[in-house]
């Protein structure tokens, strides 16, 4: 026997991913074919009914559940390549590929295929347009950020320029960049220096040069020299 569980804000939010993919997926079928589509709907599926059986919230030691997602981002890295580029076929990607991500963190779950996730995190910030988007984009990169630390932190492949713990860093500053906020500045640029020190000196650097522009504020131009000084003249 079970209780009635109410107000699943996590449960509803997989409900949307799986109509979202259903309502995208005439769109893609010419791109990447029905049969992907259907084991990638059927995975979806798969999500939903462990959020009805199990709530959509809570921390999930379900057997499998990590492979799931896995097999969930690995084809959505595929899609990246089939569809980011289409004309009016790509825009539900980073959102379906986001809510994936969404539900490995809600359910502490670990995601290993990081990829498509800052892919989709970057393409969120870049279709932003508001202080308001840029600062929901800054707080998922956060939450990303925060999830895949455990295994991503030690950062040990650095001959890869684009091993996926750089440019969630790089992306997360450059965000905060853009919504001229101080704090959020504060947050992101402190976060770059703990975990890509060696990037700081050349990112601040080419940050200021870009700062010089007269649209930037004097308060965001400040806050880049700053840390500019910091890794350059004072180090």
């Amino acid at each position: 026997m079970q209780t009635i569980r109410f107000g699943d804000d996590g449960l509803q939010a997989t409900r949307d991913l799986v109509a979202r993919l259903e309502n995208a997926a005439p769109a893609w079928q010419p791109h990447v074919g029905p049969a992907r589509l259907e084991t990638l709907k059927a995975q979806l599926a798969t999500l939903e009914r462990i959020d009805r059986q199990y709530g959509g919230e809570s921390p999930l030691a379900l057997e499998g559940s990590h492979e799931l997602v896995d097999s969930i981002l690995t084809e959505f890295a595929h899609f990246y390549s089939d569809l980011r580029h289409t004309p009016n076929v790509g825009e539900d990607l980073p959102v379906l590929v986001l809510g994936v991500a969404l539900w490995a963190i809600r359910h502490d779950v670990e995601i290993t295929v990081v990829e498509p996730v800052v892919n989709a995190l970057a393409d969120r910030s870049n279709e932003a347009r508001s202080t308001s988007e840029l600062a929901a984009v800054l707080g998922l990169m956060q939450g990303v950020i925060a999830h895949v630390a455990p295994r991503l932190s030690a950062d040990l492949e650095r001959s890869n320029p684009d091993r996926p713990w750089r440019p969630l860093h790089l992306n997360l500053a450059i965000t905060a960049i853009r919504t001229e906020d101080p704090d959020l500045m504060t947050f992101a640029f402190d976060a770059l220096e703990r975990a890509l020190p060696d990037d700081c000196p050349g990112f601040f650097a080419e940050a200021l040069a870009r700062a010089l522009s007269p649209r930037i504020k004097p308060a965001v131009r400040e806050s880049i020299e700053a840390r500019h000084r910091k890794w350059t003249v004072e180090r």
